[in-house]
């Protein structure tokens, strides 16, 4: 009867060790505590027990007292041994219930890592967990891969650890070539994860969350139920919370627009079944979900901080705990990132110096904290302010220091970072009393190839300083504004020597064109005159012919300084070819017009160019004019009509010189 009561024993309790059962239980990420099997190893003892104290009754009837008494000893032996197996196995249990918190605390870290470095999806990945596991109860998911779907749902996009963030940051559409890189990050996530072996469906819901129920999703273009049952019930509610998140690309969507979104895409991108559950329910599990924050939710109960700028002071909040502290040193470098990016790209998409101030200073504000920013620019032996943002801009803007003059002044001559010393130097002169508001600085040079550009002034009115970190970033910021200071001041360079003539340096024909374009269209826009007036010199050919071209040279150089005087400040006076120029008025009447040439033409006819002592040079100007609208809509048209009355007011005036000389010829033979 014994032999058969411990058979049934041995059946009911499988003879494995207590290290066994620890290797079987810790197998994998976030494994279940065997209570079922400890509470059967405990009716198992109570059973062996009643077992054991039959026997000995039965031995103590057949055999007597003193057999019952050698029996006791192999009793207390038997119970002892079987107590300490069940300490061991209990133990053991315990153990792996720690290490199940700890795998789930682990993985809860590492997703709140991930999370931390988007501001615009925080909370993503939690909300996504939530939704997959309410959707999963409704449908029936089996129990036993309940806790797969969770970890799932947890490092879904754990992939996207390998997509460049400008990719995933990037504010509009994606390239083919940048869409084919997203679409890589279900099969790394596969890929890292699949050294763990998960005790349940972990990795297939990973790998396939993006495939599509008509079979055109990625990465392996699964249709159906081909398709993982976790991994389409992770596509629909990934897909929802998207939609219902601010993303880099486009703002949310409303809970309503979004399940119209999504119900076009029934039977084909989702499983239609599910689909249908997931809207009848959406109401209620969207209502238990967490706020949409900037805060990071987590399951361990952390809440890091974070506000708007990259960097915060150091009177801000406190950090409570060190995940709080390491999460916002995540989403800081991150932020770091994008924003070194976004300044590199944004400052190469232009070569204007009047964008590029402005760029530099409004990616600044969201980077550092400052009362005022003051962009100084280098122009020779001096500082001038050339951009000014923040409080006191206007009556800083413009202003012009010494080099070794103030802070600004002092950085400009040693190229080295100033750091927490007094803004009065800079700011007393300028702004006066006011100056006293201002307690710190930080002043960084701006310096491209050893070369002076300028310098870069953050002026706060707290008693602050500045992190290793702030003054690293800012460092790098103030390279890249230098670089493109430098690359913007030597492209106007250029295009001013294009657009100039290096003889007069007055402008030249390619500027004229581009130019009358755009005042063309204010007189059309306002309604005011516009005339293009021809001139050419009279006689240059012969100054030439007869003292050669050095002296034409100089003579064109004098014109244009005799022309640039007479016309008004704001009309133009270009070289267009040769010794021909052009001037364009605006708001003139037909006798200012008169008035003009007569002037100019006064002016040449009365210039006298000494080429050696007792031998000068003359000259004369012809001028014809024509005005917009009136003569021609285009500009060739103007400049025909202006070259044909040009060239009759020359013929004119050779008229008037010859009966000029025949009136004086006369004159003098009267005389003799």
């Amino acid at each position: 009867m014994a032999v058969a009561r411990d058979a049934r024993l041995k059946s009911k309790v499988p003879p494995i060790s207590p290290i066994q059962a620890t290797e079987r239980l810790t197998s994998g990420l976030c494994l279940e505590l065997n209570v079922k099997h400890a509470a059967r190893l405990k009716a198992n003892l109570f059973t062996t027990m009643v077992s054991v104290t039959g026997t000995f009754v039965l031995v103590y009837t057949v055999f007597g007292f003193y057999s019952f008494v050698i029996s006791l000893p192999i009793l207390a032996l038997t119970y002892v041994a079987y107590r300490s197996y069940l300490g061991r196995v209990e133990t053991s249990n315990k153990h792996i219930e720690g290490l199940t918190r700890l795998h789930l605390a682990t993985v809860e870290s590492l997703t709140m890592a991930i999370d931390a470095k988007d501001d615009l999806s925080r909370g993503h990945i939690q909300r996504v967990r939530r939704l997959a596991e309410g959707l999963a109860r409704k449908v029936a998911y089996p129990k036993d891969q309940m806790e797969g779907l969770k970890a799932a749902a947890l490092l879904h996009d754990i992939g996207k650890l390998a997509v460049p963030e400008y990719i995933l940051s990037k504010p509009g559409k994606l390239t083919a070539a940048e869409y084919a890189k997203v679409m890589i990050h279900p099969v790394i996530g596969a890929d890292i994860l699949s050294n763990v072996e998960f005790p349940y469906e972990v990795v297939p819901i990973v790998k396939h969350h993006h495939e599509r129920y008509d079979g055109t999703g990625y990465p392996s273009g699964l249709k159906g139920e081909e398709i993982p049952f976790g991994a389409r019930i992770l596509t629909i509610v990934d897909c929802y919370e998207a939609l219902t998140t601010n993303r880099p690309h486009r703002p949310r969507f409303t809970r309503e627009q979004a399940l119209d979104v999504m119900r076009g895409e029934q039977g084909r991108t989702f499983d239609p079944n599910l689909l249908e559950v997931f809207l009848d329910i959406i109401d209620s599990l969207d209502d238990r979900l967490p706020a949409l924050s900037e805060r990071p939710v987590s399951l361990l109960g952390v809440e890091p901080t974070s506000t708007d700028r990259l960097f915060e002071p150091g009177f801000g909040p406190v950090l409570r705990t060190p995940t709080e502290m390491a999460l916002r040193d995540i989403g800081a470098a991150q932020r770091e990132v994008l924003s070194l990016y976004e300044i590199s790209q944004t400052l190469g998409s232009t070569l204007k110096l009047s964008e590029i101030l402005p760029i530099v200073a409004a990616k600044l504000e969201n980077i550092a904290n400052f009362t005022t920013l003051v962009i100084y620019l280098a122009e020779g032996k001096r500082l001038r302010a050339a951009y000014v943002i923040g409080k006191n801009a206007d009556a800083l803007k413009g202003r012009e220091m010494g080099v070794a003059e103030g802070g600004a002044g002092w950085v400009a001559e040693h190229r080295q970072v100033l750091i927490g010393g007094s803004p009065l130097a800079d700011l007393q002169r300028p702004l006066g009393l006011a100056a006293a508001a201002y307690r710190s600085t930080a002043i960084f040079p701006l310096e491209h190839d050893n070369t002076l550009v300028g310098t870069l002034a953050l002026y706060s009115e707290e008693d602050r300083g500045y992190s290793a970190d702030e003054v690293r970033l800012l460092e790098t910021i103030s390279h890249h504004t230098a670089t493109a200071v430098r690359n913007a001041l030597a492209f106007e360079r250029t295009q001013e020597s294009a657009l100039t003539d290096n003889l007069t340096g007055l402008p030249n024909s390619r500027y004229m064109y581009s130019f009358f374009d755009q005042e063309r269209s204010r007189s059309e826009r306002h309604g005011y005159a516009l005339v293009l007036m021809m001139m050419d010199l009279d006689g240059f050919k012969r100054i030439n012919d007869t003292f050669g071209h050095h002296v034409g040279d100089e003579i064109l150089r004098r014109v244009a300084q005799l022309s640039r005087v007479q016309v008004r400040s704001g009309d133009t006076l270009i070289r267009y070819a040769g010794d021909e120029f052009v001037a364009v008025l605006h708001r003139v009447t037909p006798d200012m017009v008169l008035e003009m040439k007569l002037r100019l033409q006064a002016a040449v006819d009365n210039f006298a160019y000494e080429v050696r002592p007792g031998r000068v040079a003359r000259i004369g100007i012809s001028i014809g004019y024509a005005t917009y609208g009136q003569d021609g809509i285009a500009i060739d048209e103007l400049m025909e009509v202006a070259d044909q009355r040009m060239y009759q007011d020359k013929i004119a005036r050779r008229r008037n010189a010859s009966t000029l000389r025949v009136a004086e010829l006369h004159t003098r033979s009267a005389a003799i």
